[in-house]
């Protein structure tokens, strides 16, 4: 049986649900008829491998299990722009990572789903090697992020201070041209922390995407997800990315979504995670998708 969500979605009570984002012939979701399990799922967790994360990937994974969780993705960095420090991986180092996850995978298959999956850091004059490195593997699920304004890393704590010598109106239009040419691509799954341009918690920053009605229009035209991403919390903003506001239009909008602590160590697997599912429900969702060779799966919230 399949019912209307009040976002507009639908969701199965029955038999399920697999979905597929990339149906360009109707807005919202395309049901196929699989299995939405009531789980509690980690779809953005990092590795050493970036440079600024700590811990080996098995202990993430054995964080998950003892936390609960039932599928988590390794979703690590791959910025292929020069920079003056490790933030990613390299692209020698992604078979490395990839073989990792995989063996975590066969390994832990009884206790908890291990997923393999990149975030890739929109560069327009880089997605062909972007889309090179997604193409060699299998991945499960390729997220997309804005962390730089031309050569300025706006998610970098040693280089917030430039933000007071920003004009922030011209700096959040700028933001919001970066994501807009990120949607005209097609090397990725899900969006992730879509309004990290407020992290510092500048009040012109915090709710600078609430009004820009084309961000959801597009989003929603290309038929991706975005990621609630909870690492916010520990942020000076004080709160999930998106905002409650931001997710309450992708829910208008019919846009799926999907959850992620952005852990940088294991003890962040799952953080907040409880308190995020109540701001989830309240902005109208019932459901999560996990992603399985690039395919969307609904996930019935759990809590």
């Amino acid at each position: 049986m399949i019912k209307k969500s009040r976002c507009g979605f639908f969701s199965c009570v029955e038999t399920g649900c697999h979905i597929d984002l990339k149906d360009k012939s109707r807005a919202g979701l395309n049901i196929r008829g699989a299995h939405p399990q009531a789980l509690m799922i980690d779809y953005h967790v990092h590795t050493a491998l970036c440079g600024h994360a700590e811990g080996k990937m098995e202990e993430y994974v054995l964080s998950a299990i003892s936390n609960g969780l039932k599928e988590i993705c390794f979703l690590d960095h791959l910025t292929t722009r020069p920079y003056d420090r490790k933030i990613s991986m390299t692209v020698a180092e992604v078979p490395v990572y990839y073989k990792e996850a995989r063996r975590l995978q066969e390994k832990y298959h009884s206790k908890i789903e291990v997923k393999a999956g990149l975030e890739c850091d929109f560069d327009p004059e880089m997605v062909s090697a972007i889309e090179d490195v997604v193409g060699s593997f299998s991945f499960d699920c390729i997220g997309a992020s804005v962390h730089f304004i031309d050569d300025w890393n706006i998610v970098s704590r040693r280089k917030a201070a430039r933000y007071g010598t920003q004009d922030l109106a011209e700096l959040g239009k700028r933001y919001v041209a970066s994501l807009l040419n990120m949607m005209s691509y097609d090397f990725f799954d899900v969006v992730c922390h879509i309004d990290v341009i407020k992290k510092f918690g500048h009040p012109e920053l915090r709710s600078f995407l609430d009004s820009q009605e084309e961000i959801f229009v597009e989003i929603k035209k290309k038929g991706c997800a975005v990621e609630v991403n909870t690492s916010g919390y520990d942020h000076p903003v004080c709160e999930a990315y998106p905002s409650p506001a931001i997710l309450f239009r992708l829910c208008e909008n019919s846009v799926p979504i999907t959850l992620g602590s952005d852990a940088h160590r294991p003890e962040d697997v799952g953080r907040y995670f409880a308190r995020t599912i109540k701001m989830i429900r309240s902005a109208g969702y019932e459901y999560l998708l996990s992603f399985d060779k690039r395919k969307a799966r609904i996930r019935n919230l759990a809590y």
